[in-house]
């Protein structure tokens, strides 16, 4: 049994993510882990499994002191104090101030420099290019040359930000997380708007791989502190978020196998010597049968309780790593037959395109195998229940609203 006196997580963040961390963590080791940050979103709140800590912090210097401060305060209790970043600007504030927090936590997480090679999409490119790991292909569109810019590949094509951090800074009409443009004038006036307002770094081009949400995939992995890829879990995802500034996040996963995949992903993250969580976007491109890399993410991935759900807690591979200390046998790369729901699962059947993936989500639905990361039976009330069925409920405006047909592009 393990002495829970020995570890408390300290999860960054109080959103849909932070939450299926932390259930993770209380599944694995009975223990109510730590969600830290500006505010307690409902998915957190009134949540018998885990503790929040509210602190205001705006800037890098506010975020390290309130962070230390709460640190110092539970290194009275608990040997180890292992941080888990729920998002991007977490994680990158984190990697930034890692030397001011080392010491008094456990900090699973890269250094800068390969932070920025990672999530400055053009330079993940080329690393990804130089393992191996296949990517789409891909044109860089500057300041310097969006005003006469062409594109090579045939439409529609899609267009995305390579610097996510300066790109959430920016405001302006019909803004999104990631573009498909059908004609050329519609990709001039696209990069008009992003760079006259205000962006100053890379916009990515790419080839539309065609298909639908189901040639999606998403991989988590867990890497320890000696390089070793201790456990990686690939979904599915067979249908997406419609929301326009959250187009990109999936909304429903079904576990999937793919030992070549795996294999690629381990090269990669062993080649440039990773550490702590990461989270791969990729798409199947039935051209030529490989699966393209659109993002990697120095964080669990938005939608990572699919994970443990299925039979694989990643999660608790950072304990068994950093505070408990058991060496690295194998790299798991998990096999599961799953469903992984953030809407209703009536909605999840209505919109998915696919009708093979359709019949296989009906019958995983049949057969009891699928799961809410919201929805926990040992995290009930009458607050949290009601707010739950309207957080999720609201996806059916959503999906009325904004949802395209993409199977024939």
């Amino acid at each position: 049994m393990v002495q829970t006196e020995t570890f408390m997580p300290i999860i960054l963040g109080t959103d849909n993510n932070a939450y299926g961390i932390a259930r993770s963590l209380h599944e694995a080791f009975h223990i109510k882990p730590t969600c830290f940050g500006r505010g307690n979103l409902i998915m957190t709140r009134d949540s018998k499994i885990l503790n929040v800590i509210v602190k205001h912090f705006t800037n890098d210097e506010e975020f390290v002191n309130a962070l230390n401060e709460t640190g110092k305060e539970l290194k009275k209790t608990y040997q180890h104090l292992i941080i888990i970043a729920a998002s991007d600007q977490y994680a990158e504030q984190v990697i930034r101030n890692k030397s001011q927090l080392e010491g008094l936590f456990d900090v699973p997480f890269i250094d800068q420099e390969l932070l920025t090679s990672l999530t400055h999409k053009d330079k993940f490119y080329k690393l990804a290019e130089q393992t191996g790991l296949p990517i789409p292909g891909t044109q860089l569109i500057t300041a310097d040359n969006y005003h006469n810019f062409i594109s090579k590949f045939d439409f529609p094509i899609a267009l995305k930000p390579a610097n996510t951090t300066e790109y959430l800074g920016l405001h302006f009409d019909g803004k999104k997380k990631a573009f498909i443009l059908d004609d050329a004038d519609e990709l001039s006036s696209t990069v008009d708007k992003i760079y006259q307002a205000g962006y100053s770094d890379t916009m990515i081009l790419q080839e539309f791989i065609p298909g639908d949400d189901s040639h999606m995939r998403t991989l988590n992995a867990y890497v320890d502190h000696n390089g070793q890829v201790r456990m990686m879990v690939l979904g599915h995802p067979v249908l997406e978020d419609v929301t326009p500034n959250l187009i990109g996040n999936y909304v429903a996963i079904v576990n999937d196998y793919n030992e070549k995949l795996y294999k690629q992903i381990k090269n990669f993250l062993e080649t440039i010597k990773f550490h702590g969580f990461v989270n791969f976007d990729l798409k199947y491109d039935a051209r030529d049968e490989e699966f393209k890399a659109f993002d990697v993410n120095v964080r669990p991935g938005r939608s990572s309780y699919f994970t443990t759900a299925s039979g694989y807690n990643i999660f608790a591979e950072v304990v068994n790593d950093l505070a408990l200390n058991k060496p690295f046998t194998e790299t798991v790369a998990a096999k599961a037959d799953h469903l992984w729901l953030g809407v209703p699962k009536k909605l999840a059947v209505k919109y998915i395109e696919n009708d093979k993936i359709k019949a296989k989500v009906k019958k995983l639905i049949q057969q009891k195998k699928y799961s809410y990361t919201l929805y926990n039976s040992l995290d009930k009330s009458i607050k949290r229940n009601w707010r739950l069925y309207k957080y999720y409920h609201q996806y059916w405006q959503r999906y009325q609203t904004y949802f395209t047909n993409k199977e024939n592009l």
